[in-house]
């Protein structure tokens, strides 16, 4: 019976430590799965990094931002790019810089204009040549520059912001025209012409003076300048230096500062 007691606690023993040994196993497995599991869940979070990494670095040389920044283009700032203006202006031409000049309007607002090498001007004793002579003097830009610097009347033709011609009063450099103001009033007589935008009337009695043209001069023909006879119609600059060009027309012409207002034919 003592036999039967000792032989039961030794299998008892034995089950009891069989059971431990496993139970440590599983522990020691189980441990295992956690620490590879964490190593796994670390190398991929390592991985995952070193790809962003590289995501936000972009591509070799520079950063997205810095790849966009040089990839944009520079733009033709300051100045439009649609044509400049075009029309007849008179009053003082002014040296801006060099190849820019102003000229003042009838209601003393400057406009802006360029000179070109086929840029025709012509003086009359302030740009170049004499103030006594009848006809007009070709100058040279280097003249203008130097008179413009100073002030001059002139005309000045501009086609797409730069100028076509530009011719000086003749009447302010003394000489030639009666008028040594600029006229200001209603006058008639025969047109004639002088230069681009530059016209002369001769009355009934005899007397010459000269009118300059301007993009707001309004001009009305009716048959010699432009039209039929009895049908008033708005005529253009051209036509109008046409039939200065021809001769035997009669104006009416409204001036303000030496410059027309409005042209009309004179028919009796």
């Amino acid at each position: 019976m003592f036999r039967n007691h000792r032989r039961k606690a030794v299998l008892t023993a034995a089950a009891l430590m069989a059971t431990t040994t496993l139970l440590t196993a599983c522990q020691g497995g189980a441990d295992g799965g956690d620490a590879s599991s964490s190593s796994g869940s670390s190398t991929a979070a390592s991985d995952a990094k070193d790809k962003s990494g590289a995501d936000d670095a972009g591509p070799a040389g520079g950063s997205t931002e810095s790849q966009a920044g040089s990839g944009s283009g520079s733009g033709s700032g300051g100045t439009s790019q649609g044509k400049g203006v075009s029309g007849t202006w008179f009053g003082t031409v002014s040296y801006l810089a060099p190849g820019k000049y102003t000229v003042s309007d009838l209601k003393d607002t400057e406009q802006a204009f360029f000179t070109s090498t086929d840029t025709n001007i012509q003086g009359a004793g302030r740009i170049c040549g004499d103030a006594e002579g009848q006809a007009a003097t070709p100058c040279t830009e280097k003249e203008l520059e130097a008179a413009a610097k100073k002030g001059v009347p002139a005309t000045v033709k501009v086609k797409n912001g730069t100028a076509v011609s530009i011719v000086e009063d003749h009447s302010s450099s003394g000489g030639g025209d009666s008028d040594t103001v600029k006229p200001s009033g209603t006058r008639s007589g025969e047109l004639g012409y002088l230069a681009p935008g530059k016209y002369s009337l001769v009355d009934s009695d005899g007397n010459t003076s000269s009118f300059f043209s301007a993009t707001a001069t309004t001009i009305n023909g009716n048959g010699w300048i432009c039209g039929e006879n009895g049908d008033n119609k708005r005529c253009t600059e051209g036509e109008l230096e046409a039939a200065a060009k021809k001769g035997g027309v009669r104006v009416v012409v409204k001036l303000y500062n030496g410059a027309a207002v409005t042209i009309d034919e004179e028919h009796n």
